[in-house]
């Protein structure tokens, strides 16, 4: 959340930031605003209510630098504003709708007075339900998200994420026509089932040890009428792809650290896993692991091949992105992807963080699931040539991952550039020689940035509190010197600049 703990030197910092580089950005809003309050205000109101929160300034002309715009009337336009997101009399009068909390105030800026706004991000917990729309606009027309320094409209898919996020589903428990129990592997029928028997469970008390139909529709494998669901088709049928071809993870090592970067050769290996969903996370996980660099330890007098990203690690991320992806008819065309890059390994799937599940509180270990009935299913499906099962539904695996990474020397799992419409963790490999590095080589770091990257740690983040704390530097000349550094490849920031949750990691001594 840009806007939490905000200060007076923060936002007097943004605007020189601005004036610097001739522009604002993702997190920072300036307008002039010289006679009356600009209607395109809202679309910017929307657009950061509908991401991370942000700052609106209003006063500073951009055409001239973000000088004091002449003219301006703070007070008429501060007015203007609060009468936009009044919520005494609900959204009836009000420009944006629904309306997120916003603190506005009037302030001054080389001795000009300028009107400074702090929106804050809808809270589903206080009945802020997505997106956030100008009012006069539609909710599909007027449905915004911060891009850059620009307020890109949403798509049609984004508006329905945002409006379902809060919504239980049902998409996995839909039956798939013209299936039946002859549409699912006999075997991994007989494994789940023969599971599901031994354990404690009290899902088929009652049921017919033959009666193999009953026992599935039990465990919304089939619905009433002996159709497999979903959930069940995926998780145990023959080929899930003959229904539903693009339902598939697909695993791309590339040679440079983005998909874009010029290179005679497009990638290293590839590989489209498909099959039901146990052996499509088998090979996907063995197709990573093949791609990764292992280093031989010796234990005494026994040695130990240890990838440089735990096993359990990958395995629990493309599981994660399998489980609890979008299955709506909006993104059935869409795959789960993973992206091994030099440094990293990026795990994607559509569909937002569901629920009150954020990039921010994710590892927090709290198990809710858009597709319950899905998430449930896989605790009891073994995965092939093992008696362990899929999933475990417990919410213990992001901590877990993330426990792992860190008795790898590796940073947590990072998920900030998941989005709206997909989620995404990276998942750092170890940096032996980065690019920034070898500019680097031999020379040693000086001034405010060599004094930053020291009191930096390879395995626990630091905020800019805890640096400011360490160093006896004010954040405003901290912050220059870990753009650089993050820049130059020799720091890794855990979050975006708008978060709160935002600290920094060196990746190499």
């Amino acid at each position: 959340m840009y806007s939490e703990g905000m200060t007076d030197s923060d936002w007097r910092e943004e605007v020189e930031r601005a004036r610097r580089l001739g522009t604002d950005d993702a997190r920072v809003e300036i307008k002039a605003s010289s006679r009356k309050l600009p209607k395109t205000v809202w679309e910017t109101v929307s657009a950061f209510a509908n991401g991370e929160g942000g700052l609106i300034i209003l006063g500073l002309d951009e055409q001239k630098r973000f000088e004091a715009a002449p003219g301006f009337d703070a007070k008429r336009v501060r007015d203007e504003f609060l009468s936009g997101v009044d919520k005494r009399h609900g959204s009836v009068h009000a420009k944006v709708s629904p309306v997120p909390s916003c603190d506005v105030d009037i302030d001054e800026i080389d001795g000009a007075p300028i009107v400074r706004i702090r929106v804050e991000p809808l809270n589903a917990s206080l009945g802020e339900i997505g997106p956030c729309y100008v009012t006069a606009q539609g909710i599909g027309r007027g449905s915004y998200i911060r891009l850059g320094d620009a307020d890109r409209h949403l798509t049609a898919y984004e508006v329905y994420t945002m409006q379902n996020s809060h919504r239980r589903d049902y998409t996995d428990r839909e039956p798939v026509e013209a299936t039946n129990v002859d549409s699912l592997d006999s075997a991994s029928v007989r494994r789940t089932l023969d599971r599901v028997r031994s354990s404690r469970s009290n899902a088929l008390a009652g049921v017919r040890e033959d009666d193999v139909t009953e026992a599935l529709t039990r465990l919304n494998v089939l619905d009433n009428e002996g159709r497999a669901t979903l959930a069940g088709y995926l998780a145990l049928g023959q080929y899930p792809q003959q229904r539903f071809p693009q339902l598939t993870i697909d695993v791309t090592a590339h040679p440079r650290s983005n998909k874009s970067a010029s290179s005679a050769v497009r990638f290293l290996d590839r590989q489209v896993c498909d099959g039901p969903i146990p052996v499509a996370i088998r090979d996907a996980v063995h197709a990573v692991m093949r791609n990764l660099i292992t280093a031989r330890t010796v234990n005494g007098v026994r040695g130990e091949d240890v990838p440089e990203i735990p096993e359990e690690v990958v395995r629990e991320a493309i599981t994660n992105a399998v489980t609890h992806r979008d299955y709506s008819a909006f993104v059935l065309g869409q795959q789960v992807s993973v992206d091994i890059y030099p440094d990293r390994i990026d795990i994607s799937n559509p569909g937002g963080f569901w629920g009150d599940r954020s990039k921010e509180n994710v590892g927090e270990g709290r198990s809710d699931s858009r597709n319950a009935a899905l998430s449930r299913l896989l605790t009891d499906v073994p995965l092939p040539d093992s008696s362990d099962t899929v999933g475990e539904n417990q919410g213990s695996g992001v901590p877990r991952m993330i426990h792992a990474m860190r008795e790898s020397g590796l940073p947590e799992p990072d998920y900030s550039a998941s989005t709206t419409a997909r989620v995404t963790v990276s998942l750092a490999r170890h940096v032996r020689e980065s690019e920034g590095l070898r500019q680097c080589e031999g020379l040693p770091l000086k001034g405010v940035k060599g004094e930053v990257f020291r009191a930096l740690d390879l395995r626990d983040a630091r905020s800019i509190r805890e640096l400011e704390d360490m160093t006896g530097r004010p954040a405003a000349s901290l912050r220059p010197a870990l753009r650089t550094l993050v820049d130059e490849g020799l720091v890794k920031a855990t979050a975006p600049p708008q978060s709160r949750n935002r600290k920094y990691l060196r990746l190499n001594d």
